[in-house]
């Protein structure tokens, strides 16, 4: 019988909230690549993704050649834990689970499992019944999963470098008229747009931009950094040590060590550190955020009820998918911003914001669906995005089911 990969979410994704309320974990871009590509250049090939029900119909349209909750023909499918690290060592050996059989770390969490199925056969929306079929359990250590938001922040510029080596190894550097590079670890397309008077310093880590990206002038980037596929950075604007830009984004101002999902633009100046940033969104003039405390203590992060340390010094806002917020907004370290979230007003901002909701530090109103998708779909439209049908059904879901963080923040 052969073999199949899938790529599975446990109960634990719901650590990543909200940035997880619109995608499937591995949609999340983490280093230069998403998590899903990452498993692809580990594995060589995945086969099948479990995510939880009620983001199946959307994850069928962005992977289509791939199957989501079920299963095409007769297969072993050897089932991984998604937040494992792709490119630890340790995946050579998680791989050869024998069927009926399962890994666990020390701390319980699933890291990988095979079962057998017949063709058409369905998966079962509850995970805990999808694991009844394992006979056997057996420890395994020496694993590295990514365990909460605070990790995406953490672990970006390392994954920066990690993708580098593995996606261009046989780089050659190009220098374009009137720029100056330091180090010699940079990759620019050669449909790439790089103005004159930019600055890449590469002499702690690579710097790759990619095609049909526009740098312009008086730029300065430092390693590890990335600029994705048709994005721009506009004039004056330094972009520093681990952050990554994804595609057709518009950059202006200061980023450090902060990940920006496809098509959401901090245009303006101010500062954007150790961050997180959806798709969609769309930060206003000086924004700025926080990512460290007069104290220098550990940064706290919250989410509904629940609080708890981020162990490290550094840590700024995680803005879900579709935030908006006004000129001159101010964001405490450690702040976190549901989806479809508008945020203004003078003053801090709580530092858990629920999702749909509308206004600032005192604001409760909830910002009700149709006129977040109206919002939506006018900004989608001026990328030439449709607002699939797919994608529409998904935001009423996630409007029903984020309603717990808004009874969290009313309490």
């Amino acid at each position: 019988m052969s073999c199949s990969y899938y790529l599975f979410e446990d109960q634990k994704v719901e650590n990543f909230l909200p940035l997880v309320w619109l995608h499937p974990f591995v949609e999340l871009r983490l280093g230069i690549s998403t998590i899903f590509d990452k498993w692809v250049l580990s594995l060589g090939f995945v086969n099948g993704l479990y995510v939880r029900s009620f983001l199946k119909e959307y994850t069928s349209l962005i992977f289509p050649k791939i199957q989501i909750n079920s299963v095409s023909t007769s297969k072993k499918i050897i089932f991984l834990n998604a937040r494992l690290n792709p490119y630890h060592d340790s995946i050579k050996e998680i791989v050869k689970v024998p069927l009926g059989g399962g890994f666990l770390d020390k701390e319980g969490n699933v890291l990988s499992f095979c079962l057998s199925f017949k063709e058409g056969d369905k998966l079962s929306a509850d995970f805990n019944e999808l694991l009844s079929g394992v006979k056997a359990w057996n420890r395994f250590e020496g694993v590295e999963l990514i365990s909460g938001l605070q990790d995406l922040i953490g672990l970006n510029g390392r994954f920066i470098i990690d993708d580098f080596t593995k996606l261009y190894p046989d780089y050659s550097v190009r220098i374009p008229q009137d720029i100056r590079i330091i180090g010699d670890t940079v990759v620019i397309h050669d449909d790439a747009d790089i103005s004159p008077y930019v600055v890449i310093d590469a002499t702690q880590g690579p710097v790759v931009v990619d095609k049909n990206a526009k740098v312009c002038p008086f730029v300065y980037i430092q390693g590890p950094a990335f600029v994705g596929e048709g994005s721009i950075v506009k004039p004056f604007a330094k972009i520093l040590e681990n952050s990554v830009i994804g595609p057709v984004c518009k950059i202006g101002g200061e980023v450090e060590a902060s990940i920006i999902q496809s098509y959401s633009n901090k245009q303006h100046d101010g500062f954007l550190g150790h961050s997180f940033v959806g798709s969609w969104v769309n930060l206003g003039a000086d924004t700025v955020t926080s990512d460290l405390k007069n104290n220098y203590s550990n940064i706290r992060l919250k989410y509904c009820q629940k609080e708890w340390d981020s162990d490290s010094m550094f840590i700024g806002t995680f803005f879900g998918d579709h935030v908006k917020t006004g000129i001159n907004t101010m964001l405490n370290s450690g702040t976190i911003i549901g989806v479809f979230t508008n945020v203004f007003g003078e003053g801090f901002p709580p530092k858990f914001i629920p999702s749909f909701m509308w206004g600032g530090h005192e604001g409760k109103n909830v910002y009700e669906v149709e006129r977040a998708l109206e919002t939506a779909e006018r900004m989608m439209a001026r990328r030439n995005v449709a607002l699939q049908d797919q994608y529409r059904s998904l935001i009423f879901k996630v409007f029903e089911l984020s309603e717990v963080e808004r009874k969290c923040f009313s309490e």
